[in-house]
């Protein structure tokens, strides 16, 4: 059933229209992070594990020795689960953005765009570009914003040894464990808020899909499925947000009595989170998902027209998924997924 998951192997970004701003010397983005994030296109050569420990060495050589000793972890330190999606403040783990030069803040982004797919790269730029709107008129804010988004590295970039990338700050927490050429992204969290908004002419939506396939998939259920998919006329909260790394038992619909077409919308849904990562390892990961259909459950809380308040979830054996609603008006969300048999890179490391 799975369809290959095309992505170009080389990233090109179009630079996003321009927003007039005072405070950034080129009248385009509230900060120079800001603007760098919106127009800069990556190079990216491929998403081999030479290309991203290459990658990962560059960013780490455009760093001077006070940056380094932020930046740089053991692959075991404690700071690797002490990451958040609450506004960050300066004294946490890593570099915020906002120190970084134009050349870091260019390595930084080569690094992050080989690491993750074309999609997934635009994405978490989207999600900090989100940020940003929280700026009354572009003025800086502790803890909100493109450039209060920290990175840290953990072990060292390598193409045969495992080691670790994290960014995280208000509605982002991306953890990548690397080993060779496999990779996961869990525990990750993305979010949203306002859930679209303009620069220049160009709507942006950070999560569009995780919404839209999600009430696409409520709809077409039929009564026996809804009966045991909807849990509540209530939207709810996420059960394994950022900062509580266990596994609940949620309740939900059966995937087993799905229809082809509803799995498809299933399957689409799932990539969403799992498309992050490169073409390769993103397509293996759906590929072993597939297998667990027949196990997995879909879960629903809230109203069913595209626009209410909700909250789902989608879990099987390796795989928790929620995306929940913040506010009354869909315009605040925080999603989550997480694989309990690889947090961390648990299974990539041979814990």
């Amino acid at each position: 059933m799975f369809q290959k998951i095309l992505l170009p192997a080389v990233i090109v970004i179009l630079p996003f229209p321009a927003i007039a701003h005072e405070g950034h010397k080129d009248t385009d983005y509230v900060s120079e992070a800001s603007h760098i994030v919106g127009t800069y296109s990556p190079k990216v050569r491929s998403h081999s594990a030479a290309s991203m420990s290459e990658a990962g060495r560059a960013f780490v050589a455009t760093l001077d020795e006070s940056q380094r000793d932020k930046v740089l972890e053991e692959l075991t330190s404690a700071e690797r689960k002490r990451w958040t999606n609450l506004p960050q403040r300066s004294g946490n783990g890593g570099i915020a953005l906002g120190e970084c030069s134009e050349e870091q803040m260019k390595a930084f982004c080569d690094l992050m765009a080989t690491l993750l797919s074309k999609e997934g790269y635009d994405k978490i730029c989207h999600v900090m570009l989100s940020d940003d709107q929280l700026l009354e008129g572009g003025n800086p804010r502790p803890g909100f914003g493109t450039e209060d988004f920290f990175v840290v590295l953990f072990g060292e970039p390598s193409a045969s040894e495992p080691w670790g990338f994290q960014l995280d700050g208000h509605h982002l927490g991306l953890n990548l464990s690397i080993h060779g050429d496999k990779i996961t992204l869990a525990p990750s969290h993305t979010g949203a808020q306002p859930v679209k908004f303009k620069i220049g002419d160009k709507e942006i939506r950070p999560l569009a899909a995780e919404n839209d396939v999600a009430f696409k998939l409520v709809g077409s259920l039929n009564d026996d499925q809804r009966q045991s998919a909807i849990l509540s006329d209530s939207k709810g909260n996420l059960a394994a947000g950022p900062g509580n790394d266990r596994i609940p038992k949620l309740n939900g619909v059966s995937c087993d009595t799905f229809t082809a077409s509803q799995l498809k919308l299933l399957e689409q849904l799932i990539v969403q989170w799992v498309g992050i990562l490169p073409p390769e390892p993103a397509e293996l990961r759906i590929n072993a998902l597939e297998q667990e259909f027949s196990d997995m459950k879909f879960g629903w809380r809230g109203g069913t027209a595209n626009g209410d308040a909700i909250y789902y979830s989608i879990q099987s054996p390796t795989l928790l998924i929620e995306y929940g609603a913040q506010d009354r008006q869909a315009n605040h969300i925080h999603t989550i997924y997480r694989d309990p048999t690889n947090a961390y890179g648990r299974q990539l490391e041979g814990e």
